[in-house]
């Protein structure tokens, strides 16, 4: 491993490289697990606010049958726009120009297609007042019973499903991370406590010599702690090319959907920190550990 060092205690070399390898695995599994949840909650958080902060209503251009509405289309433009600004919680309503239109569709169809060719509806950009109350199903009735050709963007519906489902895999990345902790822990408490107990003559021994419980605590943990930050670092290391090419491969379709799915500097700061905040929780664990241990066999 990367860091080594001799403690002043006879310690089991095969159980703290045994701690070695299993704290590499676990950072190994919590960096990933980490990174996909801070994405997850960074498109979730995103996503919240595009469905309270926004709505998009589509008035067609063309009927069913491919024939032009001609004047019909601008009537019921005026008409949504007059009953969208009496509806509380409406703050504003734009009607989309052909150059928002091309930038709206350019991911899709390029920044070179002429959106006045396309058979594409007029669209309304709708803001909304986050502070007030507001039902999207009494909005769509009331619009579509006045202006039946309106068509009240349903993004709102499917996206608050998408909502669900990453809160769900976040709840299970949690989980795992908890799994996680807990197993450091016992992996840290089987190594301590299995050489203390194989050490005992030699820890009475050092208790006859004047050593305190404190100190023989601390050398047990400070060497769990160098063992545990040297596989914390390789684990950490062995993440980085895998996430590297996760973005990689995820770069493509980041656009539109998932533009926010990347991470914040304080988030990367954090992910920085988990070879040292394991090794930290691996010398705390195995300190308390110790002294438990030690004071039964007084």
């Amino acid at each position: 491993m990367i860091l080594k060092s001799k403690s002043l205690l006879p310690v089991r070399e095969h159980a703290s490289l045994f701690l070695s390898w299993m704290t590499m695995l676990m950072v190994f599994i919590a960096v990933l697990s980490l990174v996909g949840s801070m994405a997850l909650t960074n498109l979730i958080s995103s996503w919240n606010r595009s469905i309270s902060g926004s709505l998009t209503i589509q008035i067609p251009t063309y009927t069913q049958q491919g024939e032009p509405r001609g004047d019909a289309v601008q009537q019921d433009i005026q008409k949504t726009i007059t009953l969208l600004q009496q509806i509380p919680g409406v703050k504003n309503v734009s009607l989309l120009n052909d150059k928002q239109m091309s930038e709206l569709m350019a991911p899709w169809l390029g920044v070179h297609e002429k959106i006045s060719d396309l058979p594409l509806p007029a669209l309304l950009d709708v803001s909304l007042d986050s502070t007030q109350s507001f039902l999207f199903s009494d909005l769509k009735s009331l619009l579509q019973e006045q202006v039946p050709a309106v068509q009240v963007d349903s993004h709102r519906v499917w996206l608050s499903h998408l909502i669900e489902t990453a809160k769900a895999i976040q709840n299970m990345t949690s989980f795992i991370l908890f799994l996680l902790i807990l197993t450091t822990s016992f992996t840290v408490i089987y190594t301590s406590s299995s050489s203390l107990a194989l050490q005992a003559p030699v820890i009475k021994l050092l208790h006859m010599m004047g050593a305190r419980d404190s100190f023989i605590a601390f050398q047990y943990a400070f060497f769990n702690f160098l063992r545990a930050l040297s596989g914390s670092l390789v684990g950490f290391i062995l993440a980085l090319p895998i996430i590297w090419i996760a973005s990689t491969l995820f770069n493509p379709v980041q656009e539109p959907l998932f533009a926010t799915a990347h991470l914040t500097h304080q988030q990367m700061y954090v992910v920085l920190c988990i070879p040292f905040i394991a090794a930290l929780f691996a010398f705390i664990t195995a300190f308390l550990t110790v002294l438990k241990t030690l004071g039964r066999m007084v």
